[in-house]
Formats: C-alpha cells, structure tokens, sequence
C-alpha cells in the first residue's frame, strides 16, 4: 500500500505537468501572432439508403476560413481538413443537407470558424430503378456507307440488367451497342470484347458484352504506279531516283474503281539535310487511307540528290588604262626648240 508520501509527491507531479500544459497552451493562444487561413474541408459521405441515388448537387468540398494562433495553424494536418456527412435521412427529392457547423471541432476550442463556402448544399435524391434490356449492335466502318458488308452481328449476352435513376432508366428500352467494323477483315469471325455505353449514373450488368460479326465483301489486290513525293520546302533543288514506285496494295472489292480512295495512298520521303551535290539513300515512307494494306513494298530506299551549285563565271580582264614607260617616252613628241630675240 502506498505511503501518504509517495501519494502527495504523485500529486504533486500530476498538478505541475497540468500547469505545464495550460502555460503552454496559454502561450500558444495568448502570446503567438493571430491569423486568418483559408483551407479547403473535404467531405466523406455515407449512410446513403440503397433504394436512393443522388443525382444533383452533391459537393465534395468546402472552402473555409479559420482563425487562430499562428504557430496552431502550421500544424494542421489533413486528416483535420475532413468531415463525414451522414445521408441516412435523405428522402426521394430535394433535400438540404448542413456541411459546416458554427463551430469546429472540441479538440480545436483555439481556432475559430469565420466564414464557410457553401455552409449547406441542396441534393435531388431519386429511386433506384433496375431494368432488363436487349442489347442492340450496330455496325459501322470509317469508310463510305456500302463499302463493307456484314453478314450478322451477334451480343452474348443479348440482355442487360440496368440500374440507375429512375427517371432516366424508364426511358430506357434498349442498350444500343456501336461496333467498329474492321475494314480489313474478310470472309473471316471477328470476336470482341465491348464495353456498354451507358447515360451517366446508370450501371449494367455485366457491364461488358462479345461481339461476333463477319464481314462478307471481298477483298482484291492491285498495283499502284505513285509518284515519291518530296517533304521539302526547296523541292526544285532535288532529284530523286526513281522518281516513281509500284506499290502492290490490298483493298476492299467495292472501293477498287473509286480514283478518290485509291489517291489517298501517299508515297514520301524526308530528305535529311545535304549540301549541294551530296546524295544519300532515304527511307520511303507511306501513308494509306482506312481499309489498304500494303502487300510488299518493293523498293524501301531512293537516292536522294541535291543539285550543286553553279559554278560562278569567269571575271572579266581588266583593262588598265595606263600605257607603258617606253611607249609613253616613244609616243611623246619632243618640243620644238625655240629661238633667240
């Protein structure tokens, strides 16, 4: 059992470390610089009734601000700057739900609350309705309506169950599924895995569907005669050689006769910089509309030239002007000799 001493001195700490405390919180309030800080309070929300979803108004910050002790403010920490909102009691419509309290939290009896943006929101809760619905595929391709053919696009699973609002998923009869032909498919099942595009805040499930279609158009292959075209801005100051390439291409049946789509095969290259009179072997380059597949390219490198520079002309010999000594002392007449008076 312990001695009435050893009780009085336990006191004695305990009251020291007490007023320790309250010096030092004294201090921090009383003494330090008081200031103004805006911080942002982010909000967690939960008890939301599963029959309910929120379909407007929903906030998920707050721009507050404080005052308070200098140096207690540095100390904030993230974890302070959140607060959990309960939906429990929301009902189907609108309802205006508090964000902000007049006050802040007890542990922080040192800071107060100024100002708050917004202090309460204004949420639309509607029922949760659930739906099954076919799934409808539509098919296209990038190319000119008629130029691909599909036999049958099948969705596995052909129904859905939706969930969402109840005022968007009662408008909603079907899922309609665009699917991407590929252009350079034929005679051959193209399988895919698609996910549903749905209206915002509506769900499905499963929320991915296959995809199997068919494409029935043929193909066939030809060759292009196409001129190598040189990405340059001087172009007139280059050759190549050879200044044409056949390209053996493959492309839909349908598109063969149309001079529009065939032009789109592009044959290029980007000179790399030369002097004049320097050559260099350059990669050709090619670029295909939708649908084409090069089938083998039969030259990969042309010679790319710079012209040289012309060489500058002669300069023209410079007369000089003045005549030799000996020919002036020759052409100089002697003078008269002159007589006396």
């Amino acid at each position: 059992m312990p001695s009435s001493a050893g009780r009085g001195m336990s006191r004695t700490i305990t009251l020291l470390a007490s007023l320790l405390m309250a010096s030092l919180m004294w201090y921090m309030v009383c003494v330090n610089d008081i200031i103004d800080v805006q911080m942002e309070l982010r909000l967690d929300y939960y008890g939301l009734p599963p029959n309910l979803i929120i379909t407007d108004g929903l906030v998920n910050r707050v721009v507050i601000r404080v005052r308070g002790p200098q140096t207690l403010l540095r100390s904030v920490t993230q974890e302070y700057l959140s607060r959990s909102i309960d939906l429990s009691q929301l009902k189907p419509g609108r309802n205006v739900v508090p964000l902000v309290k007049d006050s802040l939290r007890r542990s922080s009896r040192a800071f107060e609350l100024v100002d708050a943006h917004p202090r309460q929101m204004a949420v639309l809760a509607e029922p949760v309705l659930e739906r099954v619905v076919p799934v409808v595929a539509e098919t296209y391709s990038p190319l000119r309506r008629g130029a691909i053919e599909v036999k049958e696009c099948k969705v596995t699973p052909s129904v859905v169950t939706l969930r969402g609002p109840e005022s968007i998923v009662s408008g909603l009869t079907e899922v309609t599924l665009p699917v991407r032909v590929d252009t350079q498919s034929a005679g051959r099942a193209e399988y895919r895995d698609v996910t549903l595009p749905l209206p915002q805040l509506v769900t499905a499930t499963p929320s991915e569907v296959s995809v199997e279609y068919v494409v029935t158009s043929g193909r066939v292959t030809t060759s292009r005669d196409c001129p190598v075209r040189l990405e340059a801005v001087d172009k007139e100051d280059y050759t190549l050689e050879p200044a044409k390439l056949a390209v053996l291409v493959e492309v839909p049946e349908s598109l063969l006769k149309s001079s529009s789509y065939m032009r789109k095969l592009d044959v290029y290259i980007l000179p790399p910089p030369l002097k004049p009179g320097q050559s260099v072997d350059a990669v050709v380059r090619y670029r295909v509309p939708e649908g084409m597949v090069i089938q083998s390219p039969p030259v990969r490198t042309v010679r790319v030239s710079r012209r040289a520079l012309p060489e500058p002309a002669p300069a023209p010999e410079r007369q000089s002007h003045a005549a030799p000594a000996a020919e002036r002392g020759a052409s100089t007449p002697e003078p008269a000799p002159q007589g006396h008076n």
